[in-house]
């Protein structure tokens, strides 16, 4: 059964493992922001979701240029892709059987909209079509469903002998049988290769043919038959970085997606299929301009070499330039048992690069004037009054003030971070011992009444987890809300951040998307108490987020600040006992550095504003294999940037 009809692959927000390329001599240069942001992408929708969200993106001005079906476990999912767009003169159909798309796409023809794209997909009863139609000349069409392989194959001969170049080729298993729509137009039909029915191994090894010849892919489908997956694939010789990924679950789809928007790319063609356990994809990649691809490959080369000498399993990076963002990007695995990838938007463990965040709250209220940082913490009428331990407080408890905290300079060695006694110095381990479930209460308890302040608070620079603990507390007590509900609420949602949270202790409580922690031997990375570290190292964030964090409190007008200049420049100054470390961060002089590292079992993480120009982060989900793995990891994105020779012009932001 021919019928005269078109079909192009669907586009959707996914991707998956198997294969990448970028072109090596793409120019950098202004990036096509409108192509860029100006699209939404959505997939695993049922028939009743991708119809409200066509209805509702339509609503917006948005076009849909493509859709997939796909069955999976009895039930059909869809994923579309749309496109902002100043014409919204178009038509889509889906859930059409045969003979109604037949009559559909008649009705349309004759009406002046020319078929641009038909997905054929498997309802668990007959083959089922989805279609659209823009509103355009119709001539030099020949577009054909329900062939068998045979009679595709056969069609496509004779169809580029007459001169009708493939443009979309759709298949879908129907009973144990696999069936093929496709579209051609009439135009040259060199400088392109069409493939179908390929297994995954097959299509890799088509792929890298292809791409050692010179050829883009710029269109794949994924589609099973009797339980097997295929492909069938479109290569073209064209300029421009094009990538490409298939074999993915639902997870590493989003994830990957991600991925690729944050490197400038966006997707050209995406389906789903039933992978066994749930839907696979495969999609392909364009970029829409920015990066030069030598400047992104050496930075990418330091940055991997730092994670194969550490034995690393995954890493995210951003960098932002003049307040925008110009990459994030993961590398590697979040968890490696499941192959699950790092990408720009996966959550790791921040560490010690909580306290910034801890710090700026703490400004924010000495600026709203709910705190001074002259005011003291401990004792009748303070902060936090008595409420903490049993004993009466010493002399120099009941001076430490707000600013000394933040600063490390509040309690001496007896309030450090040494995980054994120092013999010279103290007779205590660290503070807050983060293994224990100790509640906060009761943490600052036992320190009041066992280890009274070494030095005269605000004399003596020691680095301090208990602390910023305290600095939690403080928070709750001037604002009566739990730490991290005032964090997001208050100072995170302005800077448009949505998905930072304080993580779990466990494994199975980790937040979607967030990665596995691997610490060396031993499991102690699961061993850790987040919730009582929150206000010194509690925090899990992407790559992404912690950049607009940064660009609103950097003291740079790119992007509006969420503090006052003034503000800043208190927060940056550093103390009289240590000029390098001011309120939360460490600084340089002039405040147009300023930086905090983080690392604990499981996670190494960096947070810097190199200059007024240009911040960076990087965060891994190791630790336990070498000395010096932060400081590895800064040094290398440190290189890679400023081996940048041309800067894309673009914010992803």
């Amino acid at each position: 059964m021919k019928n005269l009809l078109k079909s192009t692959i669907c586009f959707c927000a996914s991707m998956l493992t198997g294969m990448l390329v970028c072109a090596n001599s793409t120019p950098s240069g202004a990036m096509n922001t409108t192509a860029m942001k100006n699209w939404s992408a959505k997939h695993g929708m049922t028939p009743q979701k991708y119809q409200s969200e066509f209805n509702n993106l339509h609503k917006k001005g948005y076009r849909l240029t493509a859709v997939d079906g796909y069955y999976v476990n009895g039930k059909v999912y869809f994923a579309g892709l749309w496109e902002k767009s100043g014409s919204l003169n178009y038509k889509a159909r889906h859930g059409l059987s045969g003979k109604q798309y037949q009559a559909e796409f008649t009705k349309n023809h004759k009406a002046g909209y020319r078929l641009v794209h038909v997905d054929g997909y498997y309802d668990g009863k007959q083959a089922r079509y989805a279609a659209i139609w823009r509103k355009q000349h119709t001539s030099g069409l020949i577009a054909r469903h329900g062939l068998t392989g045979a009679q595709y194959q056969k069609e496509f001969t004779n169809n580029h002998k007459k001169g009708y170049r493939l443009v979309h080729v759709s298949g879908y298993g129907i009973k144990g049988k696999a069936y093929y729509a496709a579209i051609w137009k009439k135009g040259s039909t060199s400088g392109y290769k069409a493939r179908h029915g390929l297994t995954s191994s097959q299509y890799q090894a088509e792929f890298n043919k292809n791409v050692k010849n010179g050829y883009k892919l710029t269109h794949v489908d994924s589609y099973d038959v009797g339980g097997k997956v295929y492909y069938a694939c479109i290569f073209e010789k064209v300029n421009g970085r094009y990538s490409a990924r298939h074999g993915m679950n639902s997870k590493n789809y989003q994830l990957y997606f991600d991925n690729y928007y944050y490197q400038g790319f966006r997707p050209i063609s995406v389906s789903g299929h039933d992978a066994g356990k749930g839907a696979g994809y495969a999609a392909a990649f364009k970029s829409v301009g920015g990066w030069n691809s030598s400047d992104l490959g050496q930075l990418d080369a330091k940055i991997k070499k730092v994670m194969k000498d550490y034995k690393i399993p995954g890493v995210s990076i951003g960098i932002v330039k003049d307040g925008k963002l110009v990459l994030a990007k993961g590398y590697g695995y979040g968890e490696k048992d499941k192959k699950e990838i790092a990408a720009a938007t996966s959550l790791f463990r921040l560490a010690s690069v909580s306290k910034p965040i801890t710090g700026v709250a703490v400004m924010q209220l000495v600026e709203q004037g709910k705190l001074k940082l002259s005011d003291k913490v401990f004792g009748k009428g303070q902060i936090l009054g008595t409420k903490y331990g049993s004993k009466s407080y010493g002399n120099r408890e009941k001076v430490i003030t707000v600013g000394q905290l933040l600063e490390h300079t509040a309690g001496g060695h007896s309030w450090d971070n040494n995980q054994k006694p120092n013999a010279t110095v103290d007779k205590w381990g660290g503070a807050m011992k983060i293994t224990t479930s100790e509640t906060h209460a009761a943490t600052i308890a036992r320190v009041l009444d066992d280890r009274n302040p070494t030095h005269t608070p605000g004399s003596l620079y020691e680095y301090s987890n208990f602390g910023f603990c305290v600095l939690g507390r403080v928070i709750e007590k001037k604002t009566g809300m739990t730490y991290e509900k005032y964090l997001r609420d208050k100072v995170l949602k302005k800077c448009g951040i949505k998905y930072m949270y304080i993580g779990s202790s466990s494994k199975k409580g980790r937040k979607y998307k967030e990665v596995a922690y691997y610490a060396g031997s031993g499991n102690g990375a699961y061993n850790l108490k987040m919730l009582k570290m929150d206000a010194h190292g509690g925090w899990i964030a992407s790559s992404v987020d912690l950049m607009r964090f940064i660009v609103r409190v950097d003291g740079q007008p790119s992007k509006k600040d969420i503090l006052k200049k003034s503000t800043f420049d208190v927060m940056t100054t550093g103390s009289s006992a240590n000029s390098g470390y001011a309120k939360g961060w460490g600084v340089n002089s002039s405040g147009s550095r300023m930086s905090h590292s983080g690392g604990m079992s499981g996670t190494s993480t960096v947070l810097k504003k190199m200059n007024n120009s240009i911040s960076y982060v990087i965060l891994s989900n190791s630790s336990g294999n070498g000395d010096g793995q932060g400081g590895a990891l800064a040094t290398a994105i440190e290189q890679g940037i400023n081996g940048v020779k041309s800067w894309p012009n673009l914010d992803l932001f």
